[in-house]
Formats: C-alpha cells, sequence, structure tokens
C-alpha cells in the first residue's frame, strides 16, 4: 500500500506541475460531487490536500493572470468581502470551529481556482466537464443505492471501493450525512449547464445530450421536488427563448423532440425500478408520495379544494419551517443580532426553529445568520452579476442559468447558496463577464500592434 501511495504521490505531483488543468478539473468534480476521505498517516484530507496543492500551483503569475489579476475585479473582493464579513460575524459569537475552518478554507480556494482556470481557457470547459463528471458520480450513487440497499440513505460508490463503512446510527440503522436531495442538485446543476451550453454553441457536439436524460433520471431518483420544477421551469424557458428566432428554431424543436424522449423513457425506467431492484413497498410509496401525491395536496390546499390531509408532509412543513425562521428572526434577535446576524448556522445552533433544524429557506439563511447587512452584499453581489451577464453577453450564459436553478433550488432548501460549488458557478460567471468585456479591447490592441509592426518592416 505505500508503494502504491508513492507512486499515485509521483504522479499526482508531476501532473500538478506539467498539466496542473487535469488537478483543477478533478478538484472542482471532487468539490461539487462532495467526495472526500481521510487518508491514513497524512495530517489532511485528500479534497483539502489537492485544493490547497492546486491554489498553490495557481500562485505562480503567468501570463493571462497579469492581465485579468484576481483582486481587481470588483466582483471578486465583494466575494472575499462577504466571506471575510461571515468569518468575523461567526467569531464574534464564537462559533468557529474546525470545520468551519474547513468549509470556508474550501470556498476561497474555489473561487480563486475556478477564477484562475477559467483564464486558462477563455472559456467555462472545465467547470463543465466537472459538473458533467460529478452529475454522473451523483446518478451512479443513487443508481447503487436503489440497486443494493433499496431505500435511502444514499450510499457512495467511492467509499465501497475504498472499503470505508457508511456510518451507522444509534438505532443501528445507516445514518443520512448528505441528504438525498443534494443528488438531485447536482444532476439538475449538469442538467441545465448542457442543455443551455448546447442551445448557445453553434456546432454543438450533439453526444453531449446523451446525458440529458440521465441527469433527468438523477433528479427523479433523488425525489427532490426543487430540483424537478427548477429544472423544467428553467429548460421551458431556454428551449422557448429559441423558438423566438427562426434561424435557431430547428435547434429548439430536436431539444423538445429530445426532452419528450427523455421524459418517456425517465418515467418509464423510473416506474419499473420496483420490479428491477426489488425495493420494499414502502420505499416506492415514499418516492410516489414525494414527487406526486404530496405536490398534488399541497396545491388543493392552498386552492381551497378538497385534499388529502395524509399526503401533505415535507412541502407544508418547510413552508411553516420558513415562518417560524422570520418570527424568530423578528422576534427572538435583538437589533444588532438583525443587522450582523449571529454567524455561521447560528440558526441551528440556538435552536430558533425548536427543532434542531435550519429554516429550509436559503435567503432566510443569510438573512438570520449573517444578518441585513450579510443579504445586502449577496444581495448587490447577485444582481451585480446578472446585469454585467446579460450586458455583455448575447446569449444567456450556462452558469448564469445554473445560478438561478440553484436560487430556485434553495426556496426550500438551506446552505446552498452559499456553498462552495455555488460559488465556483458564480466565480466562473464573474471571469466570463471580464473576459467578453474585456475581448473588444485585446482585438483591438491586437491589431493595433499588427498595424504598428507592419509599418516597422516597411521602413
Amino acid at each position: 500500500m505505500t508503494i502504491v501511495l508513492i507512486i499515485l504521490g509521483v504522479l499526482f505531483i508531476a501532473t500538478l506541475v506539467y498539466k496542473p488543468e487535469i488537478i483543477a478539473v478533478f478538484f472542482f468534480t471532487i468539490t461539487i460531487a462532495d467526495i472526500n476521505f481521510e487518508v491514513s498517516g497524512l495530517p489532511l484530507n485528500m479534497r483539502a490536500m489537492v485544493g490547497l496543492a492546486l491554489f498553490a500551483r495557481s500562485l505562480v503569475p503567468d501570463k493571462e493572470m497579469i492581465k485579468h489579476s484576481f483582486f481587481s475585479n470588483v466582483n471578486v473582493r465583494l466575494i472575499v468581502f462577504f466571506i471575510f464579513y461571515v468569518f468575523v460575524v461567526t467569531e464574534v459569537y464564537e462559533l468557529v470551529t474546525p470545520e468551519f475552518l474547513k468549509l470556508y478554507a474550501l470556498t476561497f480556494i474555489s473561487v480563486y481556482t475556478g477564477y484562475h482556470y477559467f483564464f486558462k481557457t477563455g472559456n467555462m470547459r472545465y467547470l463543465k466537464i466537472s459538473l458533467a463528471i460529478a452529475g454522473v458520480i451523483c446518478f451512479s450513487d443513487l443508481v447503487y443505492t436503489y440497486a443494493v440497499y433499496g431505500a435511502f440513505p444514499v450510499q457512495r460508490i467511492y467509499q465501497m471501493l475504498l472499503g470505508i463503512p457508511p456510518p451507522i446510527a444509534a438505532n443501528g440503522e445507516y445514518e443520512e450525512v448528505i441528504n438525498h436531495n443534494f443528488y438531485g442538485l447536482i444532476c439538475g446543476m449538469s442538467f441545465v449547464f448542457i442543455l443551455n451550453d448546447f442551445i448557445n454553441k453553434k456546432h454543438p457536439n450533439k453526444l453531449i445530450l446523451l446525458l440529458l436524460p440521465v441527469m433527468f433520471l438523477g433528479i427523479l431518483m433523488s425525489t427532490s421536488r426543487s430540483s424537478l420544477l427548477g429544472m423544467i421551469g428553467i429548460s421551458f424557458f431556454l428551449i422557448s427563448r429559441e423558438l423566438k428566432h427562426r434561424e435557431r428554431a430547428k435547434k429548439a424543436y430536436m431539444l423538445i423532440t429530445l426532452a419528450l424522449s427523455a421524459l418517456f423513457i425517465s418515467l418509464f425506467l423510473f416506474t419499473s425500478l420496483e420490479s428491477y431492484f426489488k425495493l420494499s413497498s414502502e420505499f416506492t410509496d415514499k418516492i410516489t408520495g414525494r414527487l406526486i401525491d404530496e405536490p398534488i395536496a399541497v396545491f388543493e390546499k392552498h386552492m381551497g379544494m378538497n385534499y388529502n390531509a395524509q399526503a401533505l408532509d415535507a412541502l407544508e412543513w418547510r413552508g411553516e419551517a420558513s415562518t417560524n425562521a422570520f418570527d424568530a428572526f423578528k422576534d427572538d434577535l435583538t437589533f444588532p443580532e438583525q443587522i450582523f446576524g449571529i454567524g455561521f448556522w447560528g440558526f441551528v445552533t440556538r435552536n430558533l426553529g425548536h427543532n434542531d433544524l435550519p429554516p429550509h429557506n436559503g435567503v432566510l439563511l443569510i438573512l438570520i445568520d449573517n444578518g441585513i447587512v450579510g443579504l445586502i452584499l449577496y444581495s448587490i453581489l447577485i444582481f451585480s452579476i446578472f446585469r454585467k451577464s446579460i450586458k455583455v453577453n448575447p446569449d444567456i450564459s450556462p452558469a448564469l442559468s445554473v445560478l438561478i436553478f440553484v436560487i430556485f433550488y434553495c426556496i426550500g432548501q438551506n446552505g446552498e447558496l452559499t456553498s462552495s460549488i455555488t460559488f465556483l458557478c458564480i466565480i466562473n460567471l464573474v471571469a466570463e463577464n471580464e473576459y467578453l468585456a474585456s475581448k473588444p479591447k485585446d482585438e483591438e490592441d491586437g491589431e493595433t500592434q499588427s498595424v504598428t509592426a507592419g509599418l516597422d518592416e516597411n521602413e
């Protein structure tokens, strides 16, 4: 085993020196897919070692990064300031823990390296590859769970391959470390990015579309309603936008045909899971309830119709949790706490929801943990990026559509708005905005230099 680790270490260092973009894709992928484990005999876990090594390699100056300095971008400075602000507030309330430090170190490294490696190609190639691989990993984990365990929580294939035992709760059952909605989130982000990227390109590779049914099935298998609704809404908007352009309508019709085919194929496969994987009837009933019965019951209730009260579960509870969280913000926090926040995960630490759970609303979580100031900072950042992207990009950026998807997803979720995954997409969008804004000037300078060189030769 020691020899294997030495060989892998040498290969890693050689790749880091001569092909750092491969390490960048690897780091982005394990960050997005949330893959991490301890390495025996080493002080840091695998993801921390890869991230720190890539960060150190990224500090080596090159031509592109001199031209596009990290701190020269106003939105980059705003991101760094927001991260610093969250740290200060969390420290004030003595909530800084080793896990918090790891999480925010990961976020900063993701931001810096994401910005750096965008300018290596001038596009989001590395983010696209990482999202696609991470989506396939999450889909595979769901298939593995359905096939081998027949019930949630989701079990990870990489842990099985490395011989890492799944966590066991006090009651003897498998413990849920990562909520199953997470896998739908990653599949949804991958779906939206691939679809938007295909639409934007004049001569796209049609083979990439084969991933769309896989990602859609992954969303269904995760039973994430937020991911499903967000994916459908954004896909409908992107495709309908293409129909308005006569020269691009052909691609839109092809996507509609593909979407309908993927829908029927995915639904057929999904409904066949019970017989293929021999799932328990209780598990399949729970899946059906989450995807069909519960949304219908909530809709009927709010429309004043007769509804099945037994079908109401998480959707209804999350609405009440958000209301209770906002009431806690108004009634239980002092005025300074409302302005500046109570620190990272302060809502859960103080048990303001009286159930040891977060509020299940991403915006409310930012408001309570980071205060009105933190929410304003985050809102200014998002608004500035949105406005700049629409201004400099004639098409809708894939990263922009992913960011909209995550915002929609977080209406009923928690801390994903400020996660390293979301900031990785945000920083790629910031870099793209800067690249597109500076591109005309760069081309103009290049033409001027060519003319000058020609004059010198004539002389």
